[in-house]
């Protein structure tokens, strides 16, 4: 005898009814937001790969010597040096990404291949000028003057003992007194920029007159910059198949700071 209530009762479940796809609204992705080599010496349009830079030698410009001239005499003569040692070359850097039809025809959405491919190779390329700037010109020995923190100032992450407004008119006026221009742009890594906007310092010269938040512009003011830039990019040197979980990141700008003289446009005479 049948009991209906003991009747298994086809239903479908669920997961029946759903197979699981992509959404198309979003995707994940990782990539460095701040890239800020770009922003920092102007860019030079050149016509040839390889070409000699002219220089004006520094000490002719800086001399007084202009003299009274008595009626029919001559004026004090007098010229300047040039240096065209100086040579650039410019590389030619590239970053393919392949992407075969029978990919693109077989990829569903949210993918774009030609979208997403142009995405990665710009920041590719986009990276390797920022660590380019990095090394070449974010490190000891690339400059006239370093300057060590414990050696040639207090570490401005001792809040207790540095002086970070004084340290900054100081090295301000070294560049000047060597080069007759004051430094406008300061660039430095995001670890020195935690100590900064931090100091204590610093937040007692606004507290009475700005909200309590130190930002780059405001940084830039209290040291009478023009521009304040701070590297917050990261990479990594592990090679492409390295498992996810063991690739290791490190920041490309590190803890350094650098100010330097930067005109509005690359120019003649600049």
């Amino acid at each position: 005898m049948l009991v209906p209530s003991l009747l298994r009762k086809a239903q479908p479940t669920a997961s029946d009814l759903h197979i699981d796809r992509l959404l198309t609204n979003i995707s994940i992705a990782y990539m460095n937001t701040a890239y800020i080599a770009d922003q920092i010496f102007p860019m030079v349009p050149v016509q040839k790969q390889s070409d000699r830079i002219p220089l004006f030698n520094q000490s002719f410009w800086y001399r007084d010597d202009p003299r009274v001239r008595a009626p029919g005499q001559k004026s004090v003569r007098g010229g300047f040096d040039v240096d065209n040692s100086a040579i650039y070359f410019a590389d030619r850097f590239s970053r393919g990404f392949e992407i075969p039809d029978e990919v693109r025809r077989n990829a569903d959405l949210p993918y774009n291949l030609d979208r997403d491919g142009t995405r990665f190779v710009t920041d590719r390329m986009m990276m390797r000028r920022e660590v380019a700037f990095a090394t070449d010109f974010f490190t000891t020995g690339k400059w006239t003057t370093d300057k060590v923190g414990t050696t040639d100032f207090t570490k401005w992450s001792d809040f207790g003992g540095s002086t970070p407004v004084v340290d900054i008119d100081t090295f301000k006026d070294e560049v000047e007194a060597l080069s007759g221009v004051e430094p406008n742009f300061f660039v430095m890594g995001k670890q020195p920029w935690v100590q900064v906007k931090n100091h204590p310092t610093l937040i007692d010269r606004i507290k009475y007159t700005q909200r309590a938040q130190l930002t780059t512009d405001l940084v830039a003011s209290l040291f009478e910059f023009q521009k304040l830039l701070v590297g917050r990019s990261i990479q990594t040197t592990d090679p492409e198949g390295t498992a996810e979980g063991s690739v290791s990141y490190s920041r490309i700008w590190g803890k350094n700071a650098l100010m330097l003289f930067v005109p509005p446009a690359a120019s003649l005479l600049t």
